[in-house]
Protein backbone atom coordinates (compact mmCIF):
# COMPACT_ATOMS: atom_id res chain seq x y z
CA UNK A 1 0.00 0.00 0.00
CA UNK A 2 2.96 2.42 0.53
CA UNK A 3 4.20 1.57 -3.06
CA UNK A 4 0.57 3.08 -4.62
CA UNK A 5 -1.06 -0.41 -4.75
CA UNK A 6 -4.28 -1.70 -3.53
CA UNK A 7 -4.79 -4.76 -2.00
CA UNK A 8 -7.23 -6.79 -1.42
CA UNK A 9 -6.61 -10.24 0.76
CA UNK A 10 -8.33 -13.69 0.91
CA UNK A 11 -8.24 -16.77 3.24
CA UNK A 12 -9.68 -18.41 5.99
CA UNK A 13 -11.04 -17.24 8.92
CA UNK A 14 -9.82 -17.00 12.33
CA UNK A 15 -6.80 -14.83 11.87
CA UNK A 16 -5.17 -14.27 15.35
CA UNK A 17 -3.02 -10.60 14.55
CA UNK A 18 -3.97 -7.47 14.24
CA UNK A 19 -6.49 -6.80 11.44
CA UNK A 20 -4.39 -5.02 8.51
CA UNK A 21 -4.93 -1.98 7.13
CA UNK A 22 -6.13 -3.17 3.33
CA UNK A 23 -9.59 -5.16 2.62
CA UNK A 24 -9.96 -8.84 3.77
CA UNK A 25 -12.07 -11.49 2.97
CA UNK A 26 -12.44 -14.58 4.77
CA UNK A 27 -14.54 -17.40 2.96
CA UNK A 28 -16.64 -20.24 4.19
CA UNK A 29 -14.30 -23.27 4.11
CA UNK A 30 -17.56 -25.82 5.19
CA UNK A 31 -19.06 -27.12 2.04
CA UNK A 32 -19.13 -30.84 0.30
CA UNK A 33 -16.25 -32.76 -1.61
CA UNK A 34 -16.28 -33.16 -4.92
CA UNK A 35 -14.53 -37.18 -3.75
CA UNK A 36 -14.57 -38.74 -0.90
CA UNK A 37 -11.56 -38.27 1.99
CA UNK A 38 -10.12 -42.03 0.93
CA UNK A 39 -10.44 -41.55 -2.97
CA UNK A 40 -8.89 -37.94 -2.31
CA UNK A 41 -5.52 -39.20 -0.25
CA UNK A 42 -5.34 -41.94 -2.59
CA UNK A 43 -5.33 -40.13 -5.43
CA UNK A 44 -2.71 -36.82 -4.23
CA UNK A 45 -0.05 -40.35 -3.21
CA UNK A 46 -0.71 -41.47 -6.79
CA UNK A 47 0.14 -38.01 -8.24
CA UNK A 48 3.68 -39.45 -7.81
CA UNK A 49 3.36 -41.39 -11.01
CA UNK A 50 0.03 -39.49 -11.97
CA UNK A 51 0.60 -35.76 -12.23
CA UNK A 52 -2.47 -34.56 -13.96
CA UNK A 53 -4.50 -35.84 -11.05
CA UNK A 54 -3.50 -32.76 -8.90
CA UNK A 55 -5.58 -30.35 -10.31
CA UNK A 56 -9.00 -32.24 -9.93
CA UNK A 57 -8.35 -33.37 -6.87
CA UNK A 58 -7.28 -29.91 -5.76
CA UNK A 59 -10.67 -28.30 -6.72
CA UNK A 60 -12.36 -31.03 -5.42
CA UNK A 61 -11.86 -29.38 -1.98
CA UNK A 62 -14.78 -27.09 -0.94
CA UNK A 63 -12.57 -24.92 0.48
CA UNK A 64 -10.19 -23.80 -2.54
CA UNK A 65 -13.62 -23.48 -4.47
CA UNK A 66 -15.03 -20.87 -2.16
CA UNK A 67 -11.58 -19.36 -2.01
CA UNK A 68 -11.78 -18.52 -5.86
CA UNK A 69 -15.37 -17.60 -5.77
CA UNK A 70 -14.71 -15.57 -3.39
CA UNK A 71 -12.38 -13.32 -5.72
CA UNK A 72 -13.65 -14.09 -8.71
CA UNK A 73 -15.00 -10.39 -8.86
CA UNK A 74 -11.95 -8.69 -8.19
CA UNK A 75 -10.49 -7.34 -11.01
CA UNK A 76 -6.52 -7.07 -9.89
CA UNK A 77 -3.42 -6.44 -12.12
CA UNK A 78 -1.79 -8.76 -10.07
CA UNK A 79 -2.75 -11.97 -8.51
CA UNK A 80 -0.18 -13.20 -5.40
CA UNK A 81 -0.31 -16.66 -4.70
CA UNK A 82 0.27 -17.06 -0.93
CA UNK A 83 1.85 -20.66 -0.34
CA UNK A 84 1.73 -23.69 -2.58
CA UNK A 85 -2.39 -24.00 -1.57
CA UNK A 86 -3.59 -20.80 -3.72
CA UNK A 87 -0.93 -21.62 -6.61
CA UNK A 88 -3.81 -23.10 -8.59
CA UNK A 89 -6.38 -20.09 -8.01
CA UNK A 90 -4.30 -17.08 -8.48
CA UNK A 91 -3.38 -19.04 -11.79
CA UNK A 92 -7.14 -19.02 -12.43
CA UNK A 93 -8.18 -16.04 -11.41
CA UNK A 94 -5.16 -14.40 -13.62
CA UNK A 95 -6.79 -15.92 -16.66
CA UNK A 96 -10.22 -15.22 -16.16
CA UNK A 97 -9.11 -11.55 -15.52
CA UNK A 98 -6.24 -10.99 -18.53
CA UNK A 99 -4.10 -9.98 -15.67
CA UNK A 100 -0.80 -11.95 -13.87
CA UNK A 101 0.05 -13.73 -10.89
CA UNK A 102 3.06 -14.01 -8.62
CA UNK A 103 3.90 -17.12 -6.43
CA UNK A 104 5.25 -16.75 -3.09
CA UNK A 105 6.58 -20.26 -1.73
CA UNK A 106 8.21 -19.14 1.12
CA UNK A 107 10.13 -22.17 1.99
CA UNK A 108 10.75 -25.45 0.67
CA UNK A 109 6.83 -26.50 -0.28
CA UNK A 110 7.94 -29.81 -1.19
CA UNK A 111 9.74 -31.07 1.92
CA UNK A 112 6.90 -29.02 4.25
CA UNK A 113 5.88 -31.93 6.36
CA UNK A 114 9.03 -33.74 5.66
CA UNK A 115 9.14 -35.27 9.15
CA UNK A 116 6.10 -37.18 9.26
CA UNK A 117 5.96 -40.56 6.57
CA UNK A 118 2.26 -40.06 5.95
CA UNK A 119 2.70 -36.34 4.67
CA UNK A 120 6.31 -37.73 2.40
CA UNK A 121 4.20 -40.60 0.88
CA UNK A 122 0.42 -38.85 0.36
CA UNK A 123 0.78 -34.91 0.38
CA UNK A 124 4.30 -34.14 -0.94
CA UNK A 125 3.74 -36.13 -4.60
CA UNK A 126 0.50 -33.72 -4.82
CA UNK A 127 2.15 -30.56 -3.77
CA UNK A 128 5.40 -30.88 -6.53
CA UNK A 129 2.13 -31.87 -8.77
CA UNK A 130 0.53 -28.93 -8.45
CA UNK A 131 3.89 -26.56 -8.48
CA UNK A 132 5.35 -28.48 -11.02
CA UNK A 133 1.89 -27.68 -13.10
CA UNK A 134 1.46 -23.80 -12.46
CA UNK A 135 4.80 -22.35 -11.57
CA UNK A 136 6.05 -21.99 -14.85
CA UNK A 137 3.35 -19.97 -15.38
CA UNK A 138 3.57 -17.39 -13.12
CA UNK A 139 5.43 -13.89 -13.68
CA UNK A 140 7.59 -14.44 -10.87
CA UNK A 141 8.47 -16.41 -7.88
CA UNK A 142 9.57 -16.26 -4.54
CA UNK A 143 11.57 -17.97 -2.13
CA UNK A 144 12.77 -16.91 1.42
CA UNK A 145 16.77 -18.32 1.03
CA UNK A 146 18.97 -19.35 -2.29
CA UNK A 147 19.75 -22.62 -1.45
CA UNK A 148 15.96 -23.06 -1.26
CA UNK A 149 15.86 -20.70 -4.83
CA UNK A 150 18.19 -23.13 -6.02
CA UNK A 151 16.84 -26.14 -5.34
CA UNK A 152 13.14 -24.89 -7.03
CA UNK A 153 14.77 -23.93 -10.02
CA UNK A 154 16.32 -27.42 -10.47
CA UNK A 155 12.93 -29.29 -9.32
CA UNK A 156 10.78 -27.08 -12.06
CA UNK A 157 13.49 -26.41 -14.72
CA UNK A 158 12.78 -22.57 -14.22
CA UNK A 159 14.89 -20.58 -16.55
CA UNK A 160 15.79 -17.91 -13.72
CA UNK A 161 15.95 -18.61 -9.81
CA UNK A 162 12.98 -17.54 -7.81
CA UNK A 163 13.62 -14.10 -6.34
CA UNK A 164 15.09 -14.25 -2.64
CA UNK A 165 12.79 -12.36 -0.04
CA UNK A 166 13.64 -12.72 3.58
CA UNK A 167 11.01 -13.17 6.18
CA UNK A 168 12.07 -10.57 8.00
CA UNK A 169 10.32 -8.89 10.63
CA UNK A 170 9.72 -4.28 10.96
CA UNK A 171 12.44 -2.64 12.83
CA UNK A 172 12.24 -2.19 16.72
CA UNK A 173 14.17 -0.16 18.31
CA UNK A 174 14.82 -3.03 21.27
CA UNK A 175 16.59 -1.64 24.24
CA UNK A 176 20.13 -3.82 25.20
CA UNK A 177 19.17 -5.44 28.60
CA UNK A 178 22.33 -7.40 29.93
CA UNK A 179 22.19 -10.79 31.70
CA UNK A 180 21.56 -10.74 35.28
CA UNK A 181 22.11 -13.68 37.83
CA UNK A 182 20.11 -15.78 35.54
CA UNK A 183 20.71 -16.21 32.08
CA UNK A 184 17.47 -17.35 29.95
CA UNK A 185 17.37 -19.11 27.12
CA UNK A 186 14.17 -18.59 24.66
CA UNK A 187 12.47 -20.82 22.40
CA UNK A 188 9.89 -18.83 20.93
CA UNK A 189 7.11 -20.20 18.45
CA UNK A 190 5.13 -23.46 17.11
CA UNK A 191 5.35 -26.26 19.56
CA UNK A 192 5.61 -28.89 17.01
CA UNK A 193 7.07 -32.38 17.12
CA UNK A 194 9.64 -31.69 14.09
CA UNK A 195 11.18 -28.38 15.81
CA UNK A 196 14.13 -30.67 18.05
CA UNK A 197 11.91 -29.51 21.37
CA UNK A 198 12.30 -32.70 23.02
CA UNK A 199 16.21 -32.85 22.47
CA UNK A 200 16.43 -29.21 23.27
CA UNK A 201 14.44 -30.05 26.80
CA UNK A 202 17.12 -33.65 27.35
CA UNK A 203 19.71 -31.01 27.08
CA UNK A 204 18.87 -28.92 30.02
CA UNK A 205 20.00 -31.22 33.04
CA UNK A 206 23.36 -30.70 31.58
CA UNK A 207 23.66 -26.89 31.37
CA UNK A 208 25.84 -24.96 33.39
CA UNK A 209 23.27 -23.83 36.87
CA UNK A 210 22.72 -20.11 35.81
CA UNK A 211 20.89 -21.45 32.65
CA UNK A 212 17.25 -21.59 32.48
CA UNK A 213 15.12 -22.09 29.55
CA UNK A 214 11.68 -20.75 28.60
CA UNK A 215 9.30 -22.05 25.46
CA UNK A 216 6.85 -19.73 24.39
CA UNK A 217 3.94 -20.47 21.92
CA UNK A 218 1.10 -22.33 20.48
CA UNK A 219 1.10 -26.25 19.86
CA UNK A 220 -1.36 -29.25 19.62
CA UNK A 221 -1.86 -30.02 23.41
CA UNK A 222 -1.04 -33.85 23.40
CA UNK A 223 2.53 -32.33 22.00
CA UNK A 224 2.56 -29.23 24.47
CA UNK A 225 1.27 -32.18 27.32
CA UNK A 226 3.93 -34.70 26.45
CA UNK A 227 6.97 -32.02 26.68
CA UNK A 228 5.59 -30.51 29.81
CA UNK A 229 5.52 -33.69 31.21
CA UNK A 230 9.07 -34.61 30.07
CA UNK A 231 10.35 -31.16 31.29
CA UNK A 232 9.13 -31.86 34.73
CA UNK A 233 10.73 -34.83 35.08
CA UNK A 234 14.18 -33.58 33.65
CA UNK A 235 14.44 -29.82 35.31
CA UNK A 236 11.27 -28.47 36.43
CA UNK A 237 12.95 -26.03 38.40
CA UNK A 238 14.90 -24.99 35.06
CA UNK A 239 11.89 -24.99 32.39
CA UNK A 240 8.86 -22.54 31.94
CA UNK A 241 6.23 -22.75 29.41
CA UNK A 242 4.42 -19.49 28.58
CA UNK A 243 1.26 -18.94 26.46
CA UNK A 244 2.02 -17.80 23.00
CA UNK A 245 1.55 -13.97 22.29
CA UNK A 246 -0.10 -11.99 19.61
CA UNK A 247 2.86 -11.54 16.28
CA UNK A 248 3.01 -7.63 17.00
CA UNK A 249 4.17 -8.25 20.78
CA UNK A 250 6.50 -11.15 19.65
CA UNK A 251 9.50 -9.11 19.68
CA UNK A 252 9.00 -7.23 22.99
CA UNK A 253 8.26 -10.62 24.99
CA UNK A 254 11.67 -11.92 23.70
CA UNK A 255 13.71 -9.19 24.67
CA UNK A 256 13.19 -10.00 28.39
CA UNK A 257 15.39 -13.24 27.57
CA UNK A 258 18.82 -13.13 26.92
CA UNK A 259 19.27 -16.22 24.12
CA UNK A 260 17.29 -17.60 21.29
CA UNK A 261 17.19 -20.95 20.07
CA UNK A 262 16.13 -22.77 17.34
CA UNK A 263 17.53 -26.20 17.35
CA UNK A 264 15.20 -27.56 14.20
CA UNK A 265 16.58 -31.11 13.36
CA UNK A 266 17.97 -31.71 9.58
CA UNK A 267 15.71 -33.88 8.73
CA UNK A 268 15.37 -32.67 5.70
CA UNK A 269 16.31 -29.96 2.96
CA UNK A 270 13.07 -28.01 4.23
CA UNK A 271 15.43 -27.52 8.06
CA UNK A 272 18.44 -27.63 6.43
CA UNK A 273 17.97 -24.37 4.52
CA UNK A 274 15.52 -23.08 6.49
CA UNK A 275 15.69 -19.23 7.12
CA UNK A 276 12.48 -18.78 9.54
CA UNK A 277 11.20 -15.62 10.71
CA UNK A 278 12.13 -16.69 14.19
CA UNK A 279 15.96 -16.06 13.52
CA UNK A 280 15.16 -12.30 12.24
CA UNK A 281 12.58 -12.12 15.50
CA UNK A 282 15.48 -12.84 18.20
CA UNK A 283 17.94 -10.73 16.42
CA UNK A 284 14.92 -7.60 16.52
CA UNK A 285 14.82 -8.45 20.31
CA UNK A 286 18.41 -8.21 21.02
CA UNK A 287 19.32 -11.70 21.69
CA UNK A 288 22.36 -13.60 21.18
CA UNK A 289 21.62 -16.59 18.66
CA UNK A 290 22.33 -20.00 19.31
CA UNK A 291 20.72 -22.34 16.38
CA UNK A 292 21.06 -25.26 14.28
CA UNK A 293 23.53 -25.39 11.79
CA UNK A 294 21.20 -24.75 8.62
CA UNK A 295 23.49 -23.45 5.67
CA UNK A 296 21.20 -19.76 5.74
CA UNK A 297 21.17 -19.30 9.37
CA UNK A 298 24.58 -20.07 10.36
CA UNK A 299 26.22 -17.80 7.62
CA UNK A 300 23.90 -14.82 8.66
CA UNK A 301 24.93 -15.52 12.56
CA UNK A 302 28.57 -16.05 11.23
CA UNK A 303 28.50 -13.02 9.37
CA UNK A 304 26.92 -10.41 12.34
CA UNK A 305 28.60 -13.09 15.06
CA UNK A 306 25.22 -13.38 16.80
CA UNK A 307 26.32 -16.42 18.70
CA UNK A 308 26.89 -20.35 18.55
CA UNK A 309 25.87 -23.11 16.40
CA UNK A 310 24.71 -26.42 17.62
CA UNK A 311 26.49 -28.88 15.91
CA UNK A 312 24.38 -31.44 16.01
CA UNK A 313 20.75 -33.15 16.56
CA UNK A 314 21.70 -34.30 20.20
CA UNK A 315 21.09 -33.37 24.12
CA UNK A 316 24.84 -32.90 24.46
CA UNK A 317 25.58 -31.09 21.15
CA UNK A 318 22.74 -28.14 22.66
CA UNK A 319 24.29 -28.72 25.67
CA UNK A 320 28.01 -27.93 24.79
CA UNK A 321 26.54 -24.51 22.44
CA UNK A 322 24.37 -23.38 25.49
CA UNK A 323 27.59 -23.78 27.79
CA UNK A 324 29.91 -22.17 25.54
CA UNK A 325 27.90 -18.92 25.98
CA UNK A 326 29.24 -17.06 29.16
CA UNK A 327 27.48 -13.61 29.88
CA UNK A 328 30.16 -11.18 28.70
CA UNK A 329 29.98 -12.98 25.02
CA UNK A 330 25.73 -12.75 25.35
CA UNK A 331 26.30 -9.16 26.04
CA UNK A 332 27.90 -8.15 23.26
CA UNK A 333 26.18 -10.71 21.07
CA UNK A 334 23.05 -9.11 22.08
CA UNK A 335 24.85 -5.64 20.87
CA UNK A 336 25.72 -6.76 17.57
CA UNK A 337 21.95 -8.30 17.14
CA UNK A 338 20.85 -4.85 17.70
CA UNK A 339 23.27 -3.25 15.31
CA UNK A 340 22.23 -6.17 12.74
CA UNK A 341 18.91 -6.13 13.18
CA UNK A 342 18.70 -2.18 11.66
CA UNK A 343 20.13 -4.01 7.97
CA UNK A 344 18.09 -7.52 9.08
CA UNK A 345 14.81 -6.24 9.03
CA UNK A 346 11.07 -5.58 6.68
CA UNK A 347 11.97 -1.92 6.06
CA UNK A 348 14.94 -3.22 3.79
CA UNK A 349 13.82 -6.15 2.26
CA UNK A 350 10.57 -5.26 1.42
CA UNK A 351 12.53 -3.59 -1.17
CA UNK A 352 13.09 -6.18 -3.32
CA UNK A 353 9.55 -7.34 -3.53
CA UNK A 354 8.03 -3.54 -3.86
CA UNK A 355 10.70 -3.73 -6.76
CA UNK A 356 9.61 -7.05 -8.44
CA UNK A 357 6.05 -5.66 -8.71
CA UNK A 358 7.32 -2.48 -10.02
CA UNK A 359 9.02 -4.20 -12.98
CA UNK A 360 6.23 -6.63 -13.92
CA UNK A 361 3.76 -3.40 -13.75
CA UNK A 362 6.76 -1.71 -16.53
CA UNK A 363 6.48 -5.20 -18.56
Amino acid sequence: MEAGHTVVAIGLPGAKGAAPEWETRAIDPTGPSHLPRWLRVLGMAACRWLPALAEPIYWSMAHNRAMAACACDIKADLFVANDWSTLPIACRLAETHRARFVYDSHEYAVEEGADRWTWRLLVSPFVRAIETRFIKDAAAVFTVGDRIAAMMQSDHGLRTAPLVVRNTVPLVESPFRPCGDIVEVLYQGLIRADRGLETLIRSVPLWRQEFRLRLRGPGEPAIVDHLKALAATLAADRIVFDPPVPPSDMVAAANRSDVGIHPIPPISNQSRYCLPNKFFEYAMAGLALCVSDSDEMTALLRRHALGHVIDADTPHAIAEAINSFDRPGIDAAKRRAIEASRHLCWENERAHLISAFAALGDG
